[in-house]
């Protein structure tokens, strides 16, 4: 995997030419919400070509969308040997509902590409064979260079115009890696492709940490020595001094309205937990105690924050309600659980904890119950949520060197997606991005 970037006037012409042929009828097929929820048989014949059609055009649509529908875990893709209506563009005039449902589909999705100097035109439609109805279908015009995010632009609309929510193949995730020889911030799409460097100090740089609005990263780096504050403006890449108060500036995690900072500081000979402004100013300390806390992780509401702290002998997930300051043990279970992530939907917090000599990524309900063990192989840490609260990103070293992982909320997957020899951590998963 190289460092790559989609330079923005391609993003920008390709985003500009999307043209829409019909409006959502505003109907969920597929409600992610249910307890019953199951995966559902989709049929996704060959591309069919609307004119030219190069085969490595048509190759990188195919690869990418059928691996974007595969990490929706909303779908069965059926084998192609047995499907009708081959060697076709299947449009509202050519569809035949009875001999899709005849073979078993539940839906149906076509996809029509063209490529000619330079530019191409793909589009997609999309049918529920069962009820024998036409969903949605759109079109999407851009240089070559951008297809990859043109086919991401689909699949987001096809996960939206089926659940009512939006996709997170547009999202991205930013990571530590020491593949330069030093621990630098790196960003990549949320499939692990177009990465590049956000840091470049040559020092020690970890723990990043989105902004609400996707906009900038906060991360600690000991570029002057001391672990310091920093944010960078990704569009300027211009970065700021935050906080270089000495000691720890730490494992920062911005407020849900972006208009706070929960990070770690050093206390009376600990570590605690304070509050800074947006521009990482006026301090306050929001725990008093002997022990360490760290790890600060908000609800999506902003009143609760959950953190680590060896209070009780060894590190465990405590949740504090901010408007009196109570503060509850989370975990019970293993002799050491770190790292807490609070999901964008505020229904579970996802923990790395110890068992049997390994870590393991866990999820649990806010109050404590409904425990649940997703991991299996190797150690995994760090975890971190999509936007959508329902894949998470992890470190990982089943394969030896830690790698970033995804998966579903259910442990579906997982995904891999870094496999440099290098050691890749501390995922962070950005929010919806514009």
């Amino acid at each position: 995997m190289q460092p790559k970037k989609l330079p923005f006037f391609v993003l920008f012409l390709m985003i500009t030419t999307i043209l829409p042929l019909t409006t959502s009828r505003g109907i969920i097929y597929i409600d992610i919400d249910s307890p019953h929820i199951r995966k559902f048989y989709l049929a996704l014949p060959e591309i069919e070509g609307l004119g030219s059609a190069p085969q490595e055009i048509k190759k990188e649509i195919e690869g990418t969308l059928t691996q974007d529908l595969i990490i929706s875990n909303l779908f069965y893709l059926m084998e192609r040997e047995r499907l009708p209506q081959k060697g076709v563009y299947i449009t509202e005039a050519t569809m035949d509902f009875g001999a899709w449902a005849s073979v078993g589909a539940e839906f149906l999705l076509s996809v029509g590409l063209s490529a000619e100097g330079g530019k191409v035109l793909t589009e997609f439609r999309l049918f529920d064979v069962v009820q024998g109805i036409y969903i949605a279908g759109k079109r999407y015009r851009g240089p070559k260079e951008g297809v990859r995010l043109m086919v991401h632009r689909m699949a987001d609309e096809i996960i939206h115009q089926l659940t009512g929510e939006r996709g997170i193949f547009q999202t991205k995730i930013t990571f530590v890696s020491d593949r330069s020889g030093n621990k630098e911030i790196y960003l990549m799409d949320f499939d692990g492709r177009n990465v590049e460097m956000v840091t470049y100090n040559g020092s020690i740089n970890i723990s990043p940490a989105w902004s609400p609005d996707g906009e900038s990263l906060l991360y600690t780096s000991f570029r002057r020595r001391n672990p310091d504050l920093y944010q960078v403006l990704l569009s300027m890449k211009r970065t700021i001094l935050l906080s270089a108060v000495t000691g720890l500036n730490a494992a920062p995690a911005w407020s849900p309205d972006g208009k706070r900072i929960a990070l770690m500081m050093r206390g009376n000979g600990n570590t605690e937990i304070y509050l800074l402004n947006s521009e990482g100013k006026n301090p306050s300390r929001l725990t008093r105690s002997w022990a360490n806390k760290a790890s600060p992780t908000w609800s999506p509401d902003g009143r609760h924050i959950a953190f680590v702290s060896d209070r009780s002998g060894s590190p465990q997930v405590y949740v504090m309600d901010l408007p009196n300051g109570k503060i509850r043990r989370l975990t019970y279970e293993g002799s050491y659980n770190c790292s807490p992530a609070w999901s964008p939907k505020g229904d579970r917090i996802a923990f790395a904890g110890q068992a049997e000599g390994r870590f393991h990524i866990y999820t649990i309900r806010p109050d404590g119950t409904e425990l649940r063990k997703l991991t299996g192989e190797g150690n995994n840490e760090h975890p971190s949520w999509a936007p959508n609260g329902r894949h998470i990103a992890f470190a990982s070293n089943r394969k030896g060197n830690y790698d970033i992982y995804i998966m579903t909320e259910d442990g579906g997957g997982p995904w891999r997606t870094t496999t440099s020899r290098a050691n890749e951590t501390e995922p962070a998963w950005s929010p919806w991005l514009r």
